[in-house]
């Protein structure tokens, strides 16, 4: 089972620029991403939430306990307070090394993200994060800098979102077959 998460909602929208919430649009790519993955047979896939809702940390781990999760993507969009700073970066907890199966889904969802977008990219990075929580392999996919007008464009168009959507889900289908 592989469980997508759409980062921040509720009284937590991640960064807000120009009116748009960041968790608005971490939500409209995970829904795309559990489009996408359901349509294939071989796996069942789950949402930590579809509509704005608050969620800690802990609710998002129980929900991937409960399911029996085999596969954690967090989608979330970057911000910086510079706003010529770009690109799509995948994150680790750091309990993670090179190797691990967490690293090895970061690595195909990242450059399948950089293949399918020509994004630039940031890399496979780690830090502390609750992820390190989790029984499974589990990432977190930053897909651009909503403080990046030209990202933010992009960010909010339908068509790129379905690439971004596509680009995490053949990560995903390379990382289970």
């Amino acid at each position: 089972m592989v469980l997508i998460d759409a980062g921040h909602g509720g009284r937590d929208p991640g960064v807000v620029v120009a009116g748009i919430h960041e968790s608005d649009v971490n939500l409209d790519i995970a829904i795309r991403v559990v489009e996408l993955l359901s349509s294939e047979d071989s796996f069942d896939v789950v949402m930590t939430r579809n509509m704005d809702l608050y969620l800690s940390h802990d609710a998002r781990i129980a929900i991937a306990e409960e399911n029996e999760a085999g596969l954690y993507v967090s989608i979330q969009a970057n911000a910086c307070s510079y706003p010529e700073v770009t690109g799509i970066e995948t994150w680790v907890d750091d309990d993670q090394n090179p190797g691990t199966e967490s690293w090895k889904l970061a690595e195909l969802i990242q450059g399948s993200l950089i293949s399918g977008t020509g994004a630039r990219d940031r890399g496979v990075r780690s830090t502390g994060l609750y992820l390190g929580r989790l029984s499974c392999p589990a990432i977190l996919v930053e897909a651009g800098f909503l403080t990046s007008p030209e990202e933010r464009g992009k960010l909010l168009s339908s068509e790129y979102q379905q690439t971004v959507a596509q680009c995490i889900v053949d990560g995903v289908l390379s990382m289970l077959r």
